[in-house]
C-alpha cells in the first residue's frame, strides 16, 4: 500500500476502510430515497433512533468489512459483505415488488455476524493450514 506521509499504516487502513463505510452509507441513503422509503416512527426521538441504528450499523458493518481486508487481507469477510450488499442493491434497483432494503436497513446485524464468522473461519484456516 502506498504510504500517506500524515498517517500512519494502522490509521491509513482506518481511514480508507471508513471513506468506504461513508460512500456505502450513503448509497444506501440514495436508493432508500430512490425507493420513497420512509421511517414508521411515532416521535422524532425514535425517528433518531432508528436513524442511528441503521446509520451506525452500515457504516460498521462496511467499515469493519473493509478494514479486515486491508488490514489483514481476509478477503472472505469483504465478498461476502459485497455479495449480500450486492443482493439488495440489485433486487432494490430491479424494482421487485420483494425488495429487501427495508429489512436488510433495519437487520444489519444479522450480515455482521455472517462477516465476523466468516473472519473467524479465515483467520482459523490460515493459522493452521497455511502456516
Amino acid at each position: 500500500m502506498t504510504s500517506l506521509p500524515f498517517l500512519s499504516t494502522d490509521q491509513q487502513s482506518t481511514a480508507i476502510a471508513l471513506i468506504v463505510g461513508v460512500s456505502y452509507l450513503l448509497v444506501l441513503y440514495l436508493l432508500a430515497r430512490r425507493g420513497g422509503y420512509e421511517l414508521a416512527a411515532d416521535s422524532p426521538q425514535q425517528r433518531l433512533l432508528y436513524l442511528i441504528w441503521i446509520g451506525l450499523g452500515h457504516l460498521l458493518l462496511a467499515t469493519v468489512s473493509v478494514y479486515l481486508l486491508v488490514e489483514y487481507g481476509f478477503v472472505l469477510p469483504g465478498g461476502i459483505f459485497v455479495m449480500i450488499a450486492g443482493y439488495a442493491v440489485s433486487v432494490e434497483l430491479a424494482g421487485s415488488a420483494d425488495s429487501s432494503l427495508s429489512i436488510y436497513g433495519m437487520f444489519w446485524l444479522i450480515p455482521m455476524v455472517i462477516v465476523l464468522i466468516a473472519a473467524g473461519i479465515e483467520y482459523v484456516l490460515r493459522s493452521t493450514v497455511l502456516s
